[in-house]
C-alpha cells in the first residue's frame, strides 16, 4: 500500500520573517494613522469650542452696548475664590458661560468636587490636547484663554488719546473699537502649568485666564487655535504668533504684526 504524501510544504523561516516585517509595518501605518486622526480630532474639537467663545463673546456685545466682559479678575492667577467672586460676574468666565446657557467658574468654584468637575465636564473651557500637572488643583488652569491684550489699550492710553474710543480706567473694550478684526485674536489656545514652551524666550506657561504671546502654546503639532475677533477660527504655527529669535522681543507677540494682532489699535505695541 502506498502511504499519500501531502505535496504541501511549509513557510521557510525566511518566508515567515518576511509576513512578520509585513505585519509590521502595516500596524505601524495603522497606529500612525489613528495618532493623526486623533491629533486632527483634538484640533477641530479645540477650535469647536473657540468659535463658542467668540460667538458668545458677540452676543455678549450686542446685549451689553457693544462692550466686552473682562479678561481677568487679575493679573496673573486668578484663585478659586476670586472666580466665585460676585464682584466678577462680568469676567468672561463667568458672563460667557451665561450667555451661553452652561455652567460658569462660580459654579465649578464652589466645592472640591466641582473644582474637578472643571476639568472633567468642563469641556468648553478647555483644550483636547491639554494636559495638566498637579498645579491645577490649587487654581483653575485655563487652557484656552481671553486676549490679554485688549484692555490695556484703555487703561494705560492717555487721557485724549484719539486712538483710544471708549472710557478709560474701570472699562471694558467696546468690540468695534477692535480696528482690524479679521486679525485680532480674542480667544486661543493658552499653556498650562507644566506644559512645554515653544520657545525658551517665553514665561513658564501658567494656565492664566488671559493669554499673550508669552503663554501660547504649540499642542497643535507646533501650532495653536486662535478666534478672531470678526469670528473666524484658524490654526497658526507658533513662528507666526510669538517671536522666535533672540533679542527684546523673543518669546514675545511679533510687531509689527503680521498674521496676528493683540491690541485694539495695531499701531500698539502688545
Amino acid at each position: 500500500m502506498k502511504c499519500n504524501i501531502s505535496n504541501r510544504r511549509a513557510f521557510t523561516l525566511l518566508e515567515l520573517l518576511v509576513v512578520i516585517a509585513i505585519l509590521a509595518i502595516l500596524a505601524s501605518l495603522v497606529i500612525s494613522n489613528l495618532a493623526r486622526a486623533k491629533l486632527a480630532a483634538h484640533r477641530v474639537a479645540c477650535m469647536s469650542n473657540l468659535k463658542q467663545w467668540a460667538t458668545s463673546a458677540h452676543i455678549y456685545a450686542q446685549e451689553n452696548e457693544d462692550g466686552l466682559p473682562r479678561e481677568a479678575a487679575a493679573n496673573g492667577v486668578n484663585t478659586w475664590e476670586m472666580t466665585a467672586a460676585s464682584t466678577n460676574r462680568n469676567v468672561w468666565y463667568n458672563a460667557l458661560p451665561e450667555t451661553a446657557g452652561t455652567l460658569n467658574m462660580a459654579h465649578y468654584a464652589e466645592t472640591p468636587s466641582s473644582q474637578q468637575d472643571f476639568y472633567i465636564n468642563g469641556k468648553l473651557f478647555h483644550c483636547p490636547r491639554a494636559r495638566f500637572s498637579d498645579a491645577a488643583a490649587t487654581y483653575p488652569n485655563f487652557s484656552l484663554a481671553m486676549n490679554s491684550k485688549l484692555m490695556r489699550d484703555f487703561e494705560s492710553a492717555p487721557i485724549g488719546d484719539p486712538n483710544v474710543s471708549a472710557p478709560r480706567v474701570g472699562a471694558v473694550c467696546r468690540l468695534t473699537a477692535i480696528q482690524d478684526p479679521a486679525r485680532t485674536l480674542l480667544f486661543a489656545d493658552n499653556g498650562v502649568d507644566g506644559e512645554d514652551r515653544v520657545c525658551d524666550g517665553q514665561e513658564l506657561y501658567k494656565g492664566y485666564p488671559r493669554v499673550s504671546a508669552g503663554q501660547f502654546p504649540g499642542r497643535h503639532n507646533r501650532g495653536g487655535n486662535i478666534a478672531f475677533a470678526d469670528g473666524h477660527v484658524k490654526t497658526l504655527p507658533a513662528s507666526d504668533v510669538v517671536q522666535m529669535d533672540p533679542g527684546p522681543h523673543y518669546g514675545k507677540a511679533i510687531h509689527p504684526p503680521a498674521e496676528v494682532v493683540w491690541c485694539a489699535n495695531p499701531a500698539m505695541v502688545p
